[in-house]
């Protein structure tokens, strides 16, 4: 794979080119449309691979595409799926990357980790930390709540940066 890459692929203002075996020109992978999960994918010899996986490898041959362990994930830093440029992806665990997504729509919150707890009449922070839920505590003000996740977010974040 590492090698195949080095000779049919080429990374061009922030895209991948792979060259067309027959037309002998180069084709600009990222065009495709996304998945149903929003990622960008091709396929190479007959297996689907994602965007952002064979960026990170073009730049980074020492990496296991293949590791798809839980420790061995690739993370768009910025949270958008089709943004593929190197300096946007970075080797994450799968907690970090879960850490790193949206907030889930439709929820009793505006903030990530917050919802009313209806028990208590509150606002309730929690975080989920290597797969563990921690509560962060009960608020009267869902600012407070929001602002809690955000803080206790932010400083585990930051062994990923």
């Amino acid at each position: 794979m590492r090698n195949m890459l080095n000779h049919d692929f080429k990374y061009e203002d922030d895209k991948l080119y792979k060259i067309h075996k027959r037309t002998k020109k180069w084709i600009c992978l990222n065009n495709n449309k996304p998945n149903t999960r929003g990622y960008l994918q091709f396929e190479i010899n007959r297996r689907q691979y994602l965007l952002h996986r064979l960026i990170y490898l073009y730049h980074n041959p020492e990496w296991d595409i293949h590791n798809i362990s839980p420790d061995n994930q690739i993370d768009h830093d910025n949270r958008v799926k089709i943004n593929n440029k190197i300096e946007n992806l970075r080797i994450i665990d799968n907690s970090g990357n879960n850490r790193n997504k949206d907030k889930i729509p439709n929820c009793s919150s505006i903030y990530k980790g917050v919802s009313w707890y209806k028990p208590m009449n509150k606002w309730r922070a929690r975080i989920n930390i290597n797969g563990k839920t921690k509560n962060l505590g009960y608020f009267d003000d869902e600012n407070e709540a929001g602002f809690m996740y955000l803080t206790i977010n932010d400083e585990i974040m930051e062994k990923y940066c």
